[in-house]
């Protein structure tokens, strides 16, 4: 990845972030975990805009494809380079898989999509942005926002929330 690619996945990353923080805060703050979930789960639906699935189905519905379990990967070694650059020294291995469960986000998969996605796209549209890179930016986004939430939540723990956001995205026809 080449300097100016670096410079559009970080700005791409710090505007999904910033968003995401803003039409998530509630009356009582921001949720961390919902937060986290959301933005992965948004990434995770950005790439699955990419495989150039079947549009006709249903949003909601599961999608078991090759293109999510080749590209869905991907989206947890940005997360977890990113972190392991933040001086978080987290593996695949070391994730406390007792966090993969939508149960921790105060939102459900759509209403993430529903709050968030609107915005997402439209940077993607207006920047230009194609999907598959805006999801690798969206999985920098959930990296640096779990490195922002380490001092309230442990970092093994939300990296699985991240985990399992990514993979309802690629897995869900988005709404």
């Amino acid at each position: 990845m080449d300097n100016d690619q670096q410079k559009v996945l970080l700005a791409a990353a710090s505007f999904f972030n910033e968003t995401a923080k803003k039409r998530l805060t509630t009356e009582r703050g921001l949720h961390a975990e919902t937060l986290i979930m959301s933005v992965a789960r948004l990434s995770g639906s950005l790439m699955y805009k990419s495989f150039g699935l079947d549009d006709k189905l249903a949003p909601g519905t599961t999608v078991l494809s090759e293109q999510a379990n080749q590209h869905g990967p991907k989206l947890m070694d940005m997360m977890l380079v990113t972190l392991q650059q933040l001086g978080q020294p987290i593996t695949e291995t070391t994730v406390d898989t007792k966090y993969l469960d939508a149960k921790f986000s105060q939102l459900s998969f759509q209403e993430s999509y529903e709050r968030l996605a609107p915005f997402f796209l439209a940077y993607c549209q207006a920047a230009p942005l194609p999907f598959r890179e805006a999801a690798i930016a969206g999985a920098v986004a959930t990296g640096i926002l779990i490195q922002e939430c380490r001092t309230v939540l442990p970092v093994a723990g939300v990296a699985a929330l991240g985990i399992y956001g990514f993979i309802e995205g690629t897995k869900t026809v988005p709404y």
